[in-house]
C-alpha cells in the first residue's frame, strides 16, 4: 500500500538451492509420505500416496545419484541438487531432461557448472524455446532414463513396499538402484571385455 515498505520477494525453493550444498538442498525438501499427482501422456491424472525416487543416471542407464523424496515433491525441485551429486562423482558434458525441468534458475546452474543444458521445452509457457536439431537429436538419447525407470519398477523394486518411515523405503528403493547398477556396469563395462577374450 502506499506510504508503506515494499516487502521482500521470497526466494523460490529453485533459487535457494543455487547457493545451498546437495545435502542442505535436500534435507529442505519433504521426506515423509504424502499424495502425488501426475498427469499421464493421454492427460489423465494419477493420484498415489507415497514416496518418489528421483535418478540420475548416465547415457548408458547407470545410476549416478537418486533422492527419495515425499510424493508431493516435484521433480524440478531435485534437479539441482541431483546435479550437484552427480557433478561432484562423474564429469559430464550434456543434461538432458523432460518438460518438467524447464525453469530459468535449472538453465542457469547447468551453463554455470560448465555443461550444455538439452530441456524439452514446457509446451505451457507463453515465450517457448525450440530445440536445434542438434539438441533434438542428443536429447532421443534421454529414452535410456525411461528404460532405467521401468526396469527398475519391473524387475528390481516390489510393486507394494510395505514397510513405514521414510528411512526403510529409501533403503527398499535404494537396493534396486543398486542392483541396476550392478546389472548396468556387468552389461557394458564387463561382458563386452569378456566376449572379446573369449
Amino acid at each position: 500500500k502506499k506510504g508503506t515498505e515494499a516487502r521482500d520477494k521470497k526466494q523460490n525453493v529453485l533459487e535457494r538451492q543455487l547457493a545451498q550444498s546437495a545435502e542442505q538442498a535436500i534435507g529442505e525438501l519433504n521426506r515423509l509420505c504424502s499424495w502425488g499427482c501426475k498427469r499421464n501422456s493421454q492427460g489423465n491424472y494419477n493420484y498415489w500416496k507415497g514416496y518418489k525416487l528421483h535418478l540420475d543416471v548416465t547415457d548408458v542407464g547407470i545410476p549416478v545419484s537418486a533422492v527419495v523424496t515425499g510424493a508431493n515433491v516435484h521433480d524440478s525441485q531435485a534437479a539441482i541438487p541431483l546435479e550437484k551429486m552427480s557433478g561432484q562423482r562423474i564429469t559430464h558434458l550434456y543434461s538432458l531432461m523432460d518438460s518438467a525441468y524447464d525453469a530459468r534458475a535449472i538453465h542457469d546452474f547447468i551453463i554455470a557448472s560448465g555443461r550444455i543444458p538439452i530441456i524439452d521445452p514446457n509446451k505451457r509457457r507463453k515465450a517457448q524455446r525450440v530445440l536445434s536439431p542438434v539438441e533434438k537429436q542428443r536429447f532421443k538419447i534421454r529414452s535410456t532414463v525411461e528404460r532405467s525407470n521401468s526396469h527398475l519398477k519391473d524387475w528390481l523394486i516390489p510393486s507394494k513396499i510395505m514397510v513405514r518411515g521414510p528411512d526403510k523405503v529409501a533403503h527398499c528403493l535404494m537396493t534396486g538402484v543398486l542392483c541396476l547398477a550392478a546389472i548396468k556396469i556387468l552389461q557394458y563395462c564387463i561382458l563386452p571385455g569378456l566376449q572379446k577374450t573369449a
